[in-house]
This record gives C-alpha cells, structure tokens and sequence, in this order.
C-alpha cells in the first residue's frame, strides 16, 4: 500500500505501556495504517489532532488533566473518528452518544483492533461514494456548487439550483433540470435525498424530492400536489402533506 493511501492513525493514552502495547499491536498486524503520533495528555491529543490531521484516533478516557471524551467534544465537526480505548465499561454509553466508532476495553484484543479498522475502512469507503456525487466545489458559492451525475455514457456536472426535482423508481434516480433536460441516473433516491436536504430540498413523496426554490403553488385539490417552475406537477403524499406545508410556511 502506498504511503498518502494508509490511514492516518493518533494514539491517545497517559500510560507509557498502553501506548507501547498499541502501537506494536497496530505496527505488527496493520500495514494499513500510519501512526502520525502519540499524546499523553487532552491538551496534547487536541494539539496534535490539528497539526496531523488524522482519519482515526485511539483515544483514552480517563486521563491526567482532563479526559477522551473532553478532546473529542472540542472538536464541533470533527473530520476524523473515534475509538475509545479504556480499562472502564462504564463509558460506553455516552461513547455511544458521542457517535464513537468503537469502544474496546483494555487488554487491548488484536481482533478487535482490526475490527476497528475494518469498519473505519467501510465508513470512510460509503462517505467516499457519498461525496463523488460532487466534484471540487470550495471556490464556488453555496449557490452555484454542482453535483456530478454518473450517466451511462459520461458523467454530467449541473448546479445544484437548477435541479427541479428528482424521482426515484427501484435503483433509479431521474433528475430534472430548469432548462426542460432530464438525467437518469444508476442510483436510489435515497442517495439524493441524503446529499440535497441541506440545498433545501424536501421529500414530498417515498418516490419524489423537490427543490424548495422552484415550487411554485401548493394545489390542494386532487390530494394534493405542487406546481414546479418547470410546469411539472408533484405528488405530496398525505403522509408528507402536513411537513411539507410547514416547511413552505417558515
């Protein structure tokens, strides 16, 4: 495996031995990884989350001038996951809450380090797939960030507020676009849902989501419906009904 390929890995641990057990564990039995370094303390473990940037820490909870729980909760969005490593069970729960990746007590357990690992792996591959929808869009305001869509011949790039709606059908997605195009597309629409509700889109329906910007009227004969900029209409379904109004209305 290439070296800018490993995943990039901070132990975290006040005992000199916890941390000497770990890292021959993770160096002998994990070539998939790379210790990027190794902290003592929360101040240091903080210290060296920002300067390193790690995909994946072994973190300690009980420690000498605060705790793993104190180091992860100073990060607000943090860009890297989380096992806590702990001669203690009754942490667990609130490690759960924390969203931690895993919680394994000491002794460490090799087969529980690689399960770590593994599943750290998985996470990263689904966010992976989950962000390739979308190509560099940093230089570009919220407005106009595009979304990639992965045709049958090519991949189509479109600015996410020129999106009218989309609907799913089985494993398919068609996304219509404000200039009268339509993309089929190889993927559920549970995928588009999950990327474009923070672009205010909303469910209407189990096989439609819609872009808030282009509804035009709310219909409320015929059970119910929305009038899209595009001239096309959209089911609401009486489930969605009473959420989707309350959307239109704040």
């Amino acid at each position: 495996m290439k070296e800018q390929d490993k995943i990039k890995v901070l132990i975290v641990d006040d005992e000199l031995n916890g941390r000497e057990n770990l890292r021959g564990v993770l160096q002998t039995y994990c070539p998939e990884i790379e210790i990027v370094g190794e902290a003592n303390c929360a101040l240091a473990a903080i210290a060296l989350i920002q300067s390193t940037n790690p995909s994946l820490v072994f973190l300690d909870i009980e420690m000498l001038g605060g705790n793993g729980f104190q180091v992860l909760e100073f990060f607000k969005n943090p860009t890297f996951q989380v096992v806590f490593v702990t001669a203690y069970d009754q942490y667990a729960i609130k490690a759960i809450r924390l969203s931690a990746l895993d919680y394994i007590l000491k002794p460490i357990d090799l087969m529980l380090v690689k399960a770590a690992i593994d599943k750290h792996q998985l996470c990263k591959k689904e966010e992976d797939s989950r962000l390739s929808h979308f190509i560099d869009n940093k230089h570009l305001p919220a407005a106009n960030k595009r979304i990639a869509l992965p045709l049958a011949d090519r991949i189509h790039f479109v600015e996410i507020q020129h999106i009218v709606s989309c609907k799913g059908e089985a494993s398919y997605t068609t996304i219509y676009t404000s200039d009268g195009n339509k993309y089929l597309v190889s993927k559920p629409l549970i995928e588009y849902t999950d990327i474009l509700t923070e672009y205010g889109f909303l469910r209407t329906h189990k096989s439609h989501i819609v872009n808030r910007s282009h509804i035009s009227t709310f219909i409320k004969t015929d059970g119910g419906y929305l009038l899209m900029s595009n001239g096309s209409n959209i089911p609401v379904s009486r489930r969605k009904r009473e959420a989707v109004l309350l959307e239109l209305k704040s």
